[in-house]
């Protein structure tokens, strides 16, 4: 979520505040995140553990690991749009980024919706996860294609530096 602001350019792009900021709060994410797995799973505190009427019940896990990233993903989207239509002042770049909204968006749907009718479909050979697999990786080359549209290029410097 942090990148999204990094064009903002509140930290200087690729200085060390703004790579340790992006640092901390992913360690701090991953932290958190994995200290709600292991409480759920093996009741470390009674704070989240699951009901025994319920064991695939948690609150806590779904709102971590379903409702956090889509909120990420709304601002990432909403600051990256505001980057390109305010001060760059270009439309295109946002095709790839709303490109980008829309694989992962059928991504999610293929895997939560269309899982089961995909698998049964298949015997059992494969299911939602593997389109969602495929979606997903598009959803990142998008957002190249995006970061790659709204930067200067600089290929030129780069050509032929390679000898062999």
């Amino acid at each position: 979520m942090l990148t999204g602001f990094v064009g903002f350019q509140i930290m200087a792009d690729g200085s060390f505040a703004s790579i340790l900021s992006i640092v901390v709060s992913t360690a701090i994410i991953f932290i958190g995140f994995g200290y709600m797995a292991a409480d759920t799973a093996f009741g470390i505190s009674s704070g989240l553990k699951p009901k025994p009427s319920d064991p695939l019940y948690s609150p806590g896990l779904f709102t971590m690991y379903l409702v956090f990233p889509l909120v990420a993903l709304v601002v990432y989207i909403t600051a990256q749009s505001i980057i390109v239509v305010k001060y760059l002042a270009v439309r295109r770049p946002l095709i790839w980024l709303f490109s980008s909204l829309v694989c992962f968006a059928v991504a999610q749907a293929l895997l939560f919706a269309a899982s089961k009718k995909i698998c049964t479909g298949s015997n059992n050979k494969i299911d939602g996860a593997f389109f969602a697999t495929l979606l997903d990786s598009a959803a990142v080359f998008c957002i190249y294609g995006f970061w790659t549209s709204i930067t200067e290029d600089d290929t030129e410097e780069y050509e032929g530096g390679f000898k062999y």
